[in-house]
């Protein structure tokens, strides 16, 4: 995660999950810190999520495969989206439109912040887009995959 351009490692486990988003207990790996607790709540909007933490209330871009709501990337009709967790650059598409997968089977590989990350089908099923080639710049919350 990072914020105010810091990178922090982050550990999260999920406590809770219910019709009103998710509730994550976050420890910082780099610190001795305590856990704290914070409810994310899908918007809807593409990857966008809304994280409460007390009375703090921001807007975060989330890898939607992690938070409940979003958390199997669900669209209208069943599909399922890949969207990009962070800003980067597209490596290598894995798969094409009309292609049968597997769930957590690799389809993109994103670059950033140096480092290559390998995004994975939320479920099994047939990818139905592909909108990204290799070499394409991505803006986090940006879809690189559709499968139905």
């Amino acid at each position: 995660m990072s914020w105010d351009g810091a990178t922090r490692e982050l550990d999260a486990r999920v406590v809770e999950r219910d019709r009103h988003g998710v509730l994550l207990s976050l420890v910082r790996v780099d610190t001795a810190a305590a856990s704290r607790q914070v409810r994310c709540v899908p918007t809807g909007r593409s990857g966008l999520t809304v994280v409460h933490l007390g009375d703090v209330v921001v807007e975060a871009v989330v890898n939607g495969r992690r938070v409940a709501g979003e958390a199997e990337g669900e669209v209208g009709g069943g599909a399922s989206r890949l969207t990009a967790p962070m800003p980067g650059k597209v490596v290598r598409v894995l798969v094409a439109p009309g292609d049968q997968v597997e769930a957590r089977q690799p389809l993109v590989v994103v670059e950033a912040m140096k480092m290559e990350n390998e995004l994975a089908a939320p479920r099994a099923g047939t990818v139905s887009e592909v909108p990204v080639t290799e070499g394409m710049s991505v803006e986090a919350g940006r879809l690189l995959a559709a499968i139905e």
